[in-house]
């Protein structure tokens, strides 16, 4: 890397895709001491030197996929300026019969992360069952989005959303992802969500993987919320219409095992603003949406393994685009499309 005095004026340093990044080279990068945006996306970078601290002018940390799972081994880390943490690894199923099973990975949250007051995005980190730690996450009161990945549910639910409720006057995205093993093996009563007397209401996105007691009642409150990404959730049909209530409701994504029941129907008078639909799995074999239903819907995406019936598309006065991926009869699709006067695009992927 240059040793120019014009390397230490740097603020902006985008590394994004680089692979053979070395020690040497990150402890470089901790000495420009003026840089306030460091990405290592999806770089090979595994660990973070202790150097990094230096950098007290930094306001956004990207290390989104890579295999870095901790940031500092100390147990009070401090980036003042810090804005924006932004972590998490995504890891795709390598087989078509997994391939609704996408996993994921993260660092775990720094200690003593309440000193960094100026904390807009921290997304994703894993928190342990340390309390500290989670009342730490309650302190920051300009965070705009969370996303925590937890891998002991016992105990630590209830203690998350008692912090989030401290948050309802600033948070505005919230993702909360248990560790797939975890909650396969966890008893159901340890990831009840608890009721909010103070839910985060602002909250315009919300994201939910793992929980599989369902929708938390409090979720029927957010009359900002945009859109929801369900996962691993076990929602019954009555959850489906408390989600059709929502007036700003846009995008819904039901991914694998978000949904309990076979057949989705989309009732009269419900998703009144809804534009985006995903549906993602296994289990839901027939979809169908009554007269008056998502008004505004203009995009389909289903990948299934069994599509019985679809039905209902004649109904949607705004679609544009039907995308299926999965091995299915088409035919009653295409005449359908055919009817449709919109004519919406219509793509098929097996």
């Amino acid at each position: 890397m240059p040793r120019s005095p014009q390397w230490q004026l740097l603020k902006v340093l985008d590394l994004e895709g680089c692979t053979g990044l070395k020690k040497r080279h990150l402890k470089n990068i901790c000495k420009i001491l003026l840089l306030r945006y460091l990405s290592l996306k999806n770089t090979d970078v595994t660990k973070l030197p202790k150097q990094i601290e230096k950098l007290q002018c930094l306001e956004i940390l990207d290390i989104r996929q890579t295999e870095i799972r901790v940031v500092s081994t100390k147990s009070s880390f401090m980036l003042p300026r810090l804005k924006y943490f932004l972590a998490g690894h995504r890891i795709s199923p390598d087989s078509r019969s997994d391939r609704f099973q996408e996993s994921f990975e993260t660092v775990r949250l720094p200690g003593g992360i309440r000193r960094m007051k100026r904390l807009e995005v921290l997304s994703h980190v894993e928190v342990s069952n340390n309390v500290a730690d989670l009342i730490d996450i309650g302190q920051l009161m300009r965070l705009r989005k969370l996303g925590v990945v937890l891998h002991n549910t016992k105990g630590v639910l209830n203690l998350l959303f008692q912090q989030i409720e401290k948050l309802h006057g600033c948070l505005r995205s919230l993702s909360v992802r248990i560790n797939q093993q975890t909650s396969s093996e966890s008893s159901p009563d340890s990831e009840v969500v608890p009721a909010l007397v103070n839910p985060p209401k602002l909250l315009e996105s919300v994201s939910i993987y793992g929980i599989k007691t369902g929708l938390p009642n409090w979720v029927a409150d957010l009359d900002q919320l945009s859109k929801i990404t369900l996962q691993d959730t076990f929602l019954g049909e009555d959850s489906i219409h408390i989600l059709g209530k929502l007036r700003m409701l846009r995008c819904i994504k039901l991914l694998h095992k978000s949904y309990s029941e076979s057949k989705l129907c989309f009732k009269l008078q419900e998703f009144q603003r809804l534009r985006f639909l995903v549906i993602e799995g296994t289990d839901i074999s027939t979809v169908s949406f009554d007269n008056g239903t998502a008004p505004k819907l203009e995009m389909i995406v289903w990948s299934f393994s069994t599509l019985e019936a679809l039905s209902g598309v004649n109904h949607l006065p705004k679609l544009k685009k039907l995308e299926l991926n999965g091995e299915c009869n088409l035919d009653p699709v295409k005449e359908a499309i055919e009817k449709h006067p919109n004519r919406p695009k219509l793509n098929h992927n097996q």
